[in-house]
């Protein structure tokens, strides 16, 4: 399986368990919002009584109110509450969590760190780049020539408006990149310079590569509009 199939998996599990998730917690608050419906008044009320105890523990530690302290300051007394149950069990496992994920990305090593991952799918997406180069075949660039026929004329103009016209303008006269209706070349002249340049790019001037899969064919065609 592909990295970025294994990446779509994980990404479909954990949609999955979402779903669960919130399905199982919507079902739980109907179930309660029903009962409390059904149940009378008196026992509504205790349900409710029920309810601020255990959030009032949660809360302080105990369902008694908190003891006051014996100074006050200006009238404002100040209660003995303890430290929030909710907030030590967080931090308990905020703990945990750490001690964990050390053991497991630096001692052990049994997961991998991000740049790790990151460094794989990047080698697996050049294998595929150049898995996917090789089927499309080579092409000979000394056995370039260049197209004449209408067809091929009108599907390279297409291209270099889509393309080129951002930089080089709408009648090749240049904007940020370089004037292609005069007679001076800066990286030579003729289908296999016009071809290479496009090709391999300029990245010293920005422009970018067209060597990647499916490129190599449209830079031939672009390589047309020069000339």
């Amino acid at each position: 399986m592909t990295t970025n199939g294994m990446l779509l998996l994980a990404s479909a599990s954990g949609m999955d368990s979402a779903l669960l998730i919130t399905g199982l917690l919507t079902i739980l608050a109907v179930l309660v919002v029903l009962i409390s419906l059904i149940l009378p008044a008196e026992d509504r009320l205790a349900m409710a009584a029920s309810f601020a105890r255990v959030r009032r523990y949660l809360l302080t530690g105990s369902t008694e109110r908190a003891s006051e302290f014996d100074h006050d300051f200006d009238g404002i007394r100040e209660l003995d509450n303890r430290i929030p149950p909710w907030f030590t069990t967080l931090f308990l496992a905020t703990v945990l969590f750490a001690a964990v994920y050390l053991l497991n990305y630096h001692v052990f090593k049994s997961s991998k760190l991000s740049v790790a991952e990151y460094e794989e799918e990047v080698a697996a997406a050049e294998v595929q780049r150049r898995i996917a180069i090789a089927a499309e075949g080579t092409i000979d660039e000394n056995a370039l020539i260049p197209l004449t026929d209408a067809a091929a004329l009108k599907r390279g103009g297409e291209e270099y408006k889509k393309y080129c016209v951002s930089c080089h303008g709408n009648s090749g006269e240049g904007i940020v990149g370089p004037n292609l209706t005069d007679q001076y070349w800066i990286h030579g002249g003729g289908i296999k310079n016009i071809y290479a340049t496009i090709k391999n790019g300029v990245p010293a001037k920005g422009m970018i590569s067209w060597n990647g899969p499916g490129q190599r064919e449209e830079a031939g065609r672009n390589a047309v509009c020069p000339l």
